[in-house]
């Protein structure tokens, strides 16, 4: 899944919410105000340096021809507040009253951070992976032709089998979708996942009639510093993807170089099984969601750098290939 930027404008922002970013240096002596000329304890401003009353200190209020700048300035320092100094509950208060806890956390800590609503909705994401992993071993037929047979395995003893499967497809979408938010993070911006009415609609395809297209929800993150720090976001998901399916395959090559290349005892045969198909998912996903075309994590990266684009999408299309045509073999 693509991340998503939430970019920030101070074009609505109230007006009390305005005046705590401009910067007016205050003096202690009462002068005339250069546009009415009230006798007033009068502020400078610091994009013209004319000295104005009260009433005319903010740029908008005198016709400032430094607005634009000021504008400029007001813009970044609420897109800042975006970028790891504040959680999402604090950004929702006013900025008098958050004003202490940025003293608190201005810097980025480097570590993960989940907050109530992103904890709860990666509550219900994980739930859903988890249907659409059983659903998927009843593809075309959905859940219930899943339970059938997952009731045999675990009868016959192979619980271990369905259990491994379901937490090979838990796995792969959830570090995707982790990978995206921690690397934002470390790079000091506002990063959290949130479902989606699509996620919930495709999930429910999924989970009744294995719809091979699936996803739960993305993960929003505030605005990049740089087109490199916004690929390196986006390039993150299918990444982590590539090392799972990489593993895997090495994984692979050394139970058959422990146990022969014509492998005919049935429980190394699901193990295999297991294997590759945490191969093939892995590449796929990847591969998938390197697709150039917005709202995919490929879009953005063919836009930040094409070599590296192609490099991560040929690394995934020959993973996919082993699995498909070189595994089978053994």
């Amino acid at each position: 899944m693509s991340t998503r930027n939430t970019n920030i404008s101070t074009k609505n922002l109230p007006h009390r919410e305005y005046s705590e970013t401009r910067q007016l240096h205050g003096v202690s002596r009462m002068v005339n105000c250069s546009l009415c000329g009230t006798d007033d304890l009068a502020f400078t401003c610091p994009y013209c340096n004319c000295v104005f009353c009260a009433d005319h200190g903010l740029p908008e209020s005198h016709g400032c021809p430094g607005i634009q700048k000021a504008r400029d300035n007001a813009k970044r320092k609420v897109a800042d507040s975006f970028s790891g100094q504040y959680t999402e509950e604090e950004v929702q208060m006013p900025v008098h009253e958050r004003s202490s806890q940025r003293r608190k956390i201005r810097r980025p800590t480097g570590r993960a951070r989940f907050s109530s609503t992103e904890k709860r909705d990666l509550a219900i994401a994980s739930i859903l992976v988890a249907l659409v992993g059983i659903s998927i071993r009843g593809f075309p037929s959905g859940i219930f032709s899943a339970i059938p047979q997952l009731i045999l395995l675990v009868s016959a003893g192979f619980w271990w089998y369905p259990a491994l499967t379901i937490g090979i497809f838990w796995v792969s979408f959830m570090a995707h979708e982790m990978a995206h938010k921690f690397v934002a993070q470390h790079y000091g911006q506002w990063s959290e996942f949130r479902m989606t009415q699509q996620g919930y609609l495709l999930s429910a395809l999924a989970i009744l009639w294995s719809f091979p297209i699936f996803g739960t929800g993305v993960v929003a993150t505030s605005r990049a510093k740089s087109l490199e720090e916004d690929g390196k976001v986006n390039l993150a998901g299918p990444l982590t993807n590539f090392i799972i399916a990489a593993g895997i395959a090495i994984g692979m090559l050394l139970v058959v170089a422990a146990v022969g290349v014509h492998v005919v005892d049935f429980p190394t045969r699901l193990i295999l099984s297991i294997l590759r198909y945490g191969l093939l998912l892995n590449a796929m996903l990847g591969a998938f969601n390197m697709i150039p075309i917005q709202p995919f994590d490929g879009a953005t990266v063919m836009r930040w750098n094409r070599a590296v684009w192609a490099a991560q999408m040929v690394a995934l299309l020959t993973l996919l290939l082993f699995g498909l045509f070189v595994v089978p073999q053994f």
